[in-house]
């Protein structure tokens, strides 16, 4: 990634449309300033993410951040507006890269014995321990509906569908073993 920090965020869209004119008439000084605004918009917004937990580590944010720079570089001769081409192609990436990488980020109940102690949040990590031994505790189908709507994610409905069960007895089951949690912490 770019260690210096350029400023672009005090360009007007007139200028950037000027940049943009003449990087597509094949000004390298243009390209090179309308690229540098593409990385820092890119880093911005992955970084946001980052920040948020959606993606996990610094590298995945620099490997998108390129991902970006290099569509860029490969279609600014097509770009027609490049406001809405950019935060098309962020979304898309992150949305994409989410996708892919979604099934990376789901652990196990089991791995999460496995954590060190400076691996989980401290604002969690004081019932993290006693939660973990409490799932343990609870039948696998419980474990399953516990695992498929936080772990995974899913919506009552698609539980019910892996579960070949209704969604009311999914909820009924799920809320259930929520209240069986609390009252055994």
């Amino acid at each position: 990634m770019i260690n210096q920090k350029l400023n672009y965020v005090n360009f007007s869209q007139k200028e950037l449309d000027k940049f943009f004119a003449l990087a597509k008439k094949g000004d390298s000084t243009a390209f090179k300033e309308l690229s540098g605004f593409v990385r820092d918009i890119s880093y911005s917004y992955f970084s946001s993410k980052f920040k948020k937990g959606k993606i996990i580590n610094k590298e995945d944010v620099d490997d998108l951040t390129n991902n970006v720079y290099l569509a860029f570089a490969e279609q600014y001769q097509k770009i027609e507006n490049l406001e809405f081409w950019l935060r098309r192609v962020l979304f898309l990436n992150f949305v994409n890269f989410y996708k892919k990488n979604r099934s990376q980020r789901l652990l196990d109940i089991s791995d999460f014995h496995n954590l060190k102690k400076d691996e989980v949040n401290p604002g969690n990590a004081v019932d993290a321990g006693k939660i973990l031994s409490i799932l343990t505790q609870l039948s696998e189908e419980k474990q399953q509906i516990i695992k498929m709507r936080f772990w995974e994610g899913l919506k009552f409905s698609e539980i019910a569908d892996n579960m070949q069960k209704t969604e009311d007895a999914v909820k009924k089951m799920f809320y259930r073993t929520i209240e069986e949690i609390k009252h055994k912490m």
